[in-house]
């Protein structure tokens, strides 16, 4: 019996990989090397979460903000964040690769991407994913690549590549997963994460959504990680 149940096991792990077309984890593969070998990173991303219910099933914007940073593996960052539905021009948030500064706070960084992003966290930032990818290298693509149960090519044109799939979240379900990527540059233009809820016991869902206007290799100095 212990023989048939390591087998269903493996079986199930060899069907669980299956449902990750081969092509699109191509694509997924070039896209993490594409971030591995960046010198530097420029993008204006917008965040936004929608919620969707049958009244509004395109989904309804609830948050917004604008993500406009220059960031450098393994740890340097400069961020400024801002929420599109309040007054004032943001909070910034800078680290030099050894020091992570958000207002008057400032922690220890020690070139290490993880604890940049851990910081991030903290000071409840939602990190980007491109920031990710980037930041927090090959460790943190696996660790996303693990979590995706389904992928596969979903639209293509001339210039992206649309893949569509499933990413098990914290809560060990499954979300909708969604990633457009430029084919000339194999950088991310958005990706969306749908997680399907109740609201006001109809079937609904909040879509995290994320878009792009990446700027690779962009110029840096020491004076970009200070703000100065």
């Amino acid at each position: 019996m212990r023989g048939i149940s390591v087998v269903l096991t493996l079986l199930s792990i060899v069907c669980c990989y299956a449902q990750v077309d081969k092509t699109a984890e191509e694509w997924l593969q070039k896209t993490f090397q594409a971030y591995n070998q960046l010198q530097s990173l420029q993008s204006k991303t917008t965040l936004t979460v929608l919620m969707v219910t049958p009244r509004y099933p395109e989904g309804m914007p609830i948050q917004k903000y604008l993500y406009a940073y220059t960031a450098q593996a393994p740890a340097r960052i400069n961020l400024l964040v801002k929420d599109m539905n309040a007054q004032g021009e943001g909070q910034r948030y800078l680290s030099d690769g050894q020091t992570f500064k958000a207002g008057t706070e400032s922690k220890p960084v020690a070139n290490s991407g993880a604890a940049l992003l851990e910081h991030l966290s903290s000071a409840e930032v939602v990190p980007c994913y491109d920031l990710v990818f980037l930041i927090g290298g090959k460790n943190s693509q696996e660790k996303f690549r693990k979590q995706i149960t389904q992928l596969k090519v979903a639209g293509e044109t001339e210039k992206q590549v649309t893949l569509a799939g499933r990413i098990k979240n914290e809560r060990g379900k499954e979300d909708g997963l969604e990633i457009v990527i430029d084919k000339e540059t194999l950088l991310m233009r958005s990706l969306k994460i749908r997680t399907e809820v109740k609201i006001e016991e109809q079937p609904g869902a909040f879509v995290l959504l994320m878009e792009f206007e990446p700027t690779p290799n962009v110029a840096v100095s020491e004076q970009t990680w200070t703000g100065k």
